[in-house]
Order: C-alpha cells, then structure tokens, then sequence
C-alpha cells in the first residue's frame, strides 16, 4: 500500500502530532472544558431546563462552527421577562419562554484568549466583576469557561487573612419575602445586584436571586403554574421564589474556613448573620477579591 506523502511513520503508523506544550499558569490548565454552549434559534424553556438540570449559572451561545456569539445567564431572563411584563400583563407566560434565544443573550462578552495567563484572567475578572470568563482561541471559537470556582477549586491560590467581615458586602439591598416579584425584580434591575437578601420582618430567611427566579421557571414548579400571564407572575410573592437552604456565616469567621462552607453549596454566596441580625452578605466575587496572586 503506497504511503501518504508528507507523514512519517513509526512500525507503519502515522506519528501522532504531540500536544502543544501548555505553561503551568495558562488559562486552560483550570479552565472547565469542554463548555456547554447551544445555537441562538433555541428557545427559552429548553434553554432554563438545561440551566436547571445542569447547575449552570451562565450558557453559552455560538455559531454551528462554535463562533461565540452571545452569553445567557439568568439575569438576562428575569429582564426580558420584566419588560415584556410592562408591554402586556395578558401574555401567557409559556408563549415568552418559546422566545429564542437569540432576542434575550447578551452579546458584549467578557472573554480571554487560551494563550491567557491565570493572573492575567484573574485580574480581568475582578476589574470587570464577572464571575465566568469565555476562553476561544484566535478565531473566536469557544474552547472553555473560566469560573470563580475554577480558580478557587483548582487553581486554589493562597487566601489574605481576615474575616468575613472584612470581604463582606455590608448593609446589603434586602427584599421582604411578601412583597411581589415584580417588585423583587425592579429592586435588582434598579440596584445592580442579582441577589438579594430576604426578610421576614427584620429577620433574614433566605435568599431572592435571578438565578432562584430561572430555577422556578426552568423546573417543575412552573408546572403548577403553566396558566398563568405574566402579569399574574409578576404579581406571585417573593416567598415563592426564594432559597430557604442558604449557608449562613459568622462574621468573624476566618475567609478561608467560610470559603470551605461555601464551595459545599450550590449557591456561591451566604448570609453573615450574628445574633439573629443581618451584618452582611457575601459571594464567591468577595473570596475572588481575597486572593493574592
């Protein structure tokens, strides 16, 4: 049998190309690969119940040569569904979640090159406050995800001592667990934050997030509620959509033993809470800041 011209060959087999030599510091080393990403002709729901299925807290949308394109993360549903509130309170709430992806992603996307170094992704997630970096190569294409987690969990950099109190967001925004989620919704959009703190009186009980909000719209309770309109959503408690199973912290306990806490919850955040009171709120972003690289 005549050989291909141009390969060499070992015992008769072609030699295998060696794997490009990675530095120890590079991004892809402690980058979650392969990414889950979809098309943005998807539609919403299917979209929510792969987020829900899978604990994912952000997906990719690229080209069907994996071109990244966009980023979906709950945020962008909890918007879309509050503006399409305010057009029509009669819209079933099913016909919204057949919406495709590609009116709701987001397209300005935090990303790095797979080249980059893990200082270098650090430092960008910290200036830009992101909490997932997209890794592509030279032509954009996806190749990984770059996490908080990822870089507490495996790239696992030193701490800076302290507390929690000392990395803590203080006097936090605060939903009360009665009042709508319309409301609950406005409070994020207006204050910037996904995740709010929840009271019932002056007691924390839990936790309102985007992320709680997909989950309800990406899981079984929406089964329960498939006939209702956005405005009647819009018009359910905050109770409804709240996590009850949040961690709560002490705040004088030390940043590196709450990071153990946290990494054993699916939330990436906790309460501080002493005395029944609320001091404070805290996410992975807050142990990203204590890392000395």
């Amino acid at each position: 049998m005549e050989r291909d011209k141009g390969i060499r060959y070992i015992r008769g087999l072609p030699r295998k190309t060696l794997p490009t030599r990675v530095s120890k510091n590079s991004v892809l080393n402690y980058a979650s690969s392969p990414p889950l990403h979809v098309t943005k002709t998807i539609p919403l729901l299917r979209l929510l119940e792969t987020m829900v299925a899978r604990g994912f807290r952000r997906i990719f949308v690229t080209t069907p040569s994996n071109v990244l394109e966009g980023v979906v993360t709950p945020m962008e549903v909890v918007q879309y569904l509050f503006w399409r509130s305010r057009e029509s309170f009669e819209t079933p709430v099913l016909s919204i979640l057949s919406t495709q992806v590609s009116k709701i992603m987001r397209r300005d996307i935090v990303s790095v090159r797979q080249s980059a170094s893990m200082a270098g992704s650090i430092s960008l997630m910290r200036q830009k406050e992101v909490n997932g970096l997209a890794v592509v190569d030279d032509n954009g294409v996806l190749k990984a995800v770059l996490t908080v987690r990822d870089v507490l969990e495996k790239f696992n950099p030193p701490l800076k001592s302290g507390s929690v109190k000392d990395f803590m967001s203080k006097s936090p925004v605060c939903i009360s667990i009665n009042r709508p989620l319309r409301e609950g919704i406005e409070t994020m959009i207006s204050s910037g934050f996904r995740r709010l703190p929840c009271l019932d009186g002056f007691h924390p009980v839990g936790l309102f997030s985007s992320r709680s909000i997909a989950g309800f719209l990406g899981g079984r309770a929406l089964l329960r509620e498939a006939g209702k309109t956005l405005g009647e959503l819009m018009s359910m408690s905050v109770a409804n959509f709240m996590i009850k199973d949040i961690p709560i912290l002490d705040p004088e306990t030390s940043i590196s033993e709450a990071w153990e806490t946290i990494k054993r919850s699916s939330y990436g955040s906790a309460l501080v809470v002493k005395s029944y009171s609320l001091e404070g709120f805290i996410t992975e972003m807050d142990f990203l800041k204590a890392v000395e690289v």
